[in-house]
């Protein structure tokens, strides 16, 4: 009895024993997995503390040997924390890496004789820097390496982790300084700084984007140009120009520089970006809108190829709101109104597909007599207007954006609107001449008074005025006065013979451009005035 208990009780030990065995090998062929070793690697690549490469030194082995990186080994690299972002593309470019990689899972052994022991196996390269500037520090991501003591310098590291690397040379050289780097990213392992030094321009449509060459920020374009002088150039040297904005990063591709000559302008240019001539072409389709919605009545039906959000644009609701008095809540309301001037004056660009611009504009308010019936008043009320909006891209599209700075306010006000004038515009003013020691000056007012004025040494000035009611052209320039009755006709008849027996008289003026002479008519009194032979007065010429 006492047997049969002790070989149940062997039976239940043996049974634990071999459970707890079995777990030990579920945990120990999950822990020393390939995909969890790959993703220890990436958790201690992306901590947050401590040196990058102290927490992943434990899983990096030499690809040829198999043997653990030493901080020797890496003295020149570079490795970059891994961000959170980053870590399912790298876990997936592990998982499926190979011998042919740079960088790939393999296992150097066993661990308890039965696990897998993986690592991340790194690539042995030789690199090889080369330049021709001497005395300046040759340096491997920002590490010196050596001096350079000739102009035909080399120098060989010929164990380094497979990774990106920055080779540069520091330094001054014929009394400039000097700096001039490549990055090696795979290909020739060869990296050649040998320089020539170079005077050119950059010129780009990006007008204050950061100029680049090679992996070096140079400077910052100014109104879309930069000189450089001396400027040390290598044989693959390449410029590009780029902008950041807070919705993205604007860049050009790259240009080599090792043909450009001396003097030479090399224009980096970024396609499908708006013109200032785009720009303007908005702004003028904008404003075409307004003068639709005035002569339709209502907003038109293609809205949206022009603003966002169509009609309820806070920009295109402004435009409405800037012509609303004028139409709708003067007391006397314009005839119509045209835009005469739509001027682009500055165009910033604010995103990477968003353009602040600055224009002036000039509407043309034209009131007709029939708004005055009171005072048959005519003429142009002329508002000059400053304004900001925003243009976004949409698709291929640019569009005047509902959000970004708008306004449009006016800066001006001319007001030209009057009575008619009785003279035609040309004829206003003084005109003058000399005969035979007599100056004479004639000046007609719009209001129709007609004020002439004698001098002549010796004797006290005369002057008399007159009052004409009416001009009537009888041909081109030859125009007939209706005067008021009681008007002082020597006013009107100076450097003219009068006189006679029942004569009748209409009086006038010719003129032509800045020339003009007074004129009379006569006939007898029972006659009909012919107007086709006018007596004329002295020549005068325009005073002002």
């Amino acid at each position: 009895m006492l047997a049969i208990k002790s070989m149940k009780r062997l039976k239940t030990l043996g049974a634990l024993v071999m459970g707890f065995f079995t777990l030990l090998l579920l945990f120990g062929a999950v822990h020393y997995s390939k995909s969890s070793r790959i993703n220890a690697y990436l958790h201690a690549q992306s901590s947050t503390t401590g040196s990058v490469f102290e927490n992943i030194k434990p899983y990096l082995v030499w690809a040829d040997n198999k043997e653990q990186l030493t901080n020797d080994d890496a003295k020149y690299s570079n490795f970059a924390r891994l961000e959170q972002s980053e870590k399912e593309e790298k876990r997936q470019q592990l998982k499926t890496a190979t011998a042919k990689d740079d960088v790939y899972v393999t296992s150097v052994g066993r661990k308890f004789l039965i696990f897998p022991d993986y690592r991340i196996a790194v690539k042995p390269i030789s690199l090889s820097i080369k330049t021709n500037v001497p005395s300046v520090d040759v340096l491997l991501n920002q590490k010196k390496v050596a001096l350079s003591d000739s102009e035909d310098f080399s120098v060989t590291l010929k164990k380094l982790p497979a990774a990106t690397y920055k080779a540069s040379i520091q330094g001054r050289y014929k009394g400039r300084k000097i700096a001039v780097s490549k990055v090696y990213e795979g290909g020739s392992n060869l990296i050649d700084l040998s320089v020539s030094f170079k005077q050119f321009s950059v010129t780009s449509n990006v007008k204050d984007a950061e100029l680049y060459i090679d992996a070096e920020r140079v400077g910052t374009l100014k109104e879309g140009q930069l000189e450089l002088a001396d400027y040390p150039v290598t044989a693959t040297s390449k410029a590009y120009v780029k902008k950041r904005f807070p919705d993205g990063v604007l860049k050009s591709r790259k240009h080599s520089l090792a043909s450009v000559a001396d003097g030479e302008a090399v224009d980096i240019t970024i396609s499908n970006l708006l013109s200032e001539k785009q720009a303007g072409q908005i702004l003028v389709s904008a404003f075409d809108q307004l003068i639709a919605y005035l002569n339709g009545g209502q907003d038109p039906t293609d809205l949206a190829t022009i603003f966002d959000k169509g009609s309820d644009n806070d920009f295109y609701k402004g435009l409405k709101e800037s012509i609303q008095a004028k139409y709708q809540t003067d007391s006397r309301k314009a005839s119509h109104v045209t835009i005469p001037s739509i001027l682009l004056t500055q165009m910033t660009q604010i995103g990477k597909k968003t353009y602040l611009l600055d224009f002036t504009a000039t509407y043309d308010f034209f009131y007709d007599q029939t708004t005055d019936p009171a005072k048959s008043t005519s003429g142009h009320i002329i508002q000059e207007l400053e304004g900001k909006v925003t243009l976004k891209k949409d698709g291929k599209t640019y569009f005047i954006s509902q959000s970004g700075p708008k306004n449009l306010t006016v800066v001006s006000e001319t007001n030209n609107v009057k009575k008619p004038s009785v003279f035609p515009e040309s004829l206003l003013g003084t005109w003058g001449a000399t005969r035979n020691g007599m100056q004479v000056t004639m000046t007609l007012a719009a209001d129709g008074t007609v004020t002439t004025l004698l001098k002549q040494a010796g004797q006290s000035d005369e002057s008399f005025v007159s009052k004409v009611l009416e001009t009537q052209e009888k041909e081109a320039g030859l125009f007939a006065y209706v005067l008021d009755p009681k008007s002082n006709t020597l006013a009107l008849t100076q450097g003219i013979g009068i006189g006679g027996v029942d004569v009748k008289y209409a009086f006038g003026i010719k003129h032509s451009g800045n020339k003009a002479s007074a004129v009379l008519w006569q006939a007898s009194r029972d006659s009909e005035i012919d107007y086709t032979k006018p007596s004329l007065g002295m020549e005068m010429t325009k005073q002002d």
